[in-house]
């Protein structure tokens, strides 16, 4: 936890760089795009992330089901470096040396053994792990492993030349990766780990309703990306598509807020 904090800290440096960018190189420079994915980068890959992991370690602890010292200083030593070195990605939209792109590949592959290291250490004893969780627990756990480990695969892919040069040329794929980072991996996190605490009531139906919402603007904006790249026009109701996707989640919120701030109603 206390490294997620040192990751917020470290992130408000790109902030604070933007006004002098804007001052000496203006806002056309590269340097100030570069100070924004300085702060996006560190702020959910660093403290974001972090933070959560840190909450996972400690639920962990609390039911013995700690990791081996050897095993989590193999974890934190993989899922510091990786996150630092993956920043290189960040850059690529500069079409710098392959270097970086190699540095990027690099903290993407070291983050995904970290991954796996945890992984591994929570599946040890898989009765004992299921029964740390609710039922419905275990389904958004089980949600998170998957979003958590997609975003890290597409953090390695970007890694390549081509998939850079995509990503950079067509934002909708940025787009739909911060999205898939910040309502997926990170909201459905905090679901998870406010219900465990008993500090957020959840029904299954809600979570169903959020995910729905969630997968379909995703595919919906990943599609535009495609579209894009490839030449070809949207379909037709594109943009009616998008808007029904997009409010489902704000209602599903909305049901998530009115079952926990009345105690007698009917949960959805």
């Amino acid at each position: 936890m206390a490294a997620a904090l040192w990751y917020l800290v470290v992130s408000s440096f790109g902030p604070w760089a933007l006004g002098a960018v804007m001052n000496v190189l203006g806002g056309e420079s590269v340097w100030y795009r570069l100070a924004i994915y300085f702060y996006l980068h560190f702020l959910y890959n660093g403290w974001m992330i972090m933070a959560l992991l840190g909450i996972f370690f400690f639920i962990l602890e609390s039911h013995q089901l700690g990791v081996s010292n050897e095993s989590f200083k193999r974890f934190f030593w993989n899922i510091n470096l990786g996150i630092i070195l993956s920043f290189f990605l960040s850059t690529l939209f500069m079409n710098p040396p392959l270097l970086l792109n190699f540095l990027g590949g690099t903290g993407a592959l070291l983050q995904l053994a970290a991954f796996s290291i945890l992984l591994k250490a929570f599946t040890t004893d898989k009765e004992k792990s299921k029964a740390m969780f609710s039922p419905l627990q275990n389904v958004l756990l089980k949600t998170v492993a998957v979003l958590l480990g997609v975003k890290m695969l597409l953090q390695l892919i970007t890694a390549f030349p081509s998939f850079a040069n995509l990503a950079t040329t067509h934002l909708d794929f940025t787009i739909g990766y911060l999205h898939w980072t910040f309502l997926g991996v990170v909201t459905l996190s905090l679901f998870l780990f406010l219900n465990y605490f008993g500090l957020l009531k959840l029904s299954k139906s809600t979570y169903y309703f959020y995910l729905i919402g969630f997968l379909i603007t995703e595919a919906l904006i990943f599609y535009k990306g495609i579209a894009a790249w490839k030449s070809v026009p949207l379909f037709d109701g594109y943009f009616q598509a998008l808007a029904v996707g997009s409010i489902a989640i704000p209602i599903a919120l909305f049901i998530l807020l009115w079952n926990n701030l009345k105690p007698k109603a009917i949960n959805f």
